[in-house]
């Protein structure tokens, strides 16, 4: 199996949308966006994320199985950078994707001066939790309000990459 990954560009936008609708709809209740709402956005809506956001497509065999997405983090998240819409398919899970999407991240961090990647997960989801450990994530100390989805609190996970984050930075 040749697994690819590679960044989305305005071009992947088909590739990008039906992705992110079949993360939804594979995980409706792991993510603060809904595939109902997410279905009806015109490809102009997923040219424009590709062009502001950092999107990561995963192959294997040329068949799209994974995405994931990195923007600069705003001062409140503590992080240079976070990641969101962490996705692959089921059966492709559990069989290294993770850790070549974690390297991707990584790269990009590198090439960014980002040094703290910080990401949030709602706190029932257990296998995300422990799949983000295994990458070198450390949950945050508190519960943080989501954004997305009103009332709702995530889990906020962080990994440092090395040289000064944000949070050295501040002491």
């Amino acid at each position: 199996m040749q697994i690819k990954v590679e960044a989305a560009s305005e071009l992947d936008a088909d590739r990008l949308r039906t992705l992110r609708l079949a993360a939804l709809s594979d995980s409706p209740n792991a993510f603060g966006a809904k595939y109902e709402v997410e279905k009806e956005k015109p490809i102009n809506f997923w040219q424009n994320s590709a062009r502001i956001t950092n999107w990561c497509l995963v192959s294997a065999d040329n068949a799209d199985i994974g995405l994931v997405a990195v923007d600069k983090a705003t001062q409140d998240r503590t992080a240079d950078c976070w990641v969101s819409a962490w996705w692959i398919q089921k059966e492709f899970r559990g069989k290294g994707v993770t850790r070549l999407m974690m390297d991707w991240i990584d790269q990009l961090a590198s090439k960014n001066d980002w040094h703290r990647i910080g990401l949030g997960v709602w706190p029932d989801n257990k296998a995300g939790i422990s799949a983000y450990k295994k990458l070198g994530f450390i949950a945050g100390s508190e519960l943080m309000p989501s954004r997305s989805i009103p009332g709702l609190l995530y889990l906020p996970m962080f990994r440092d990459i090395g040289g000064e984050s944000l949070e050295q930075a501040r002491d």
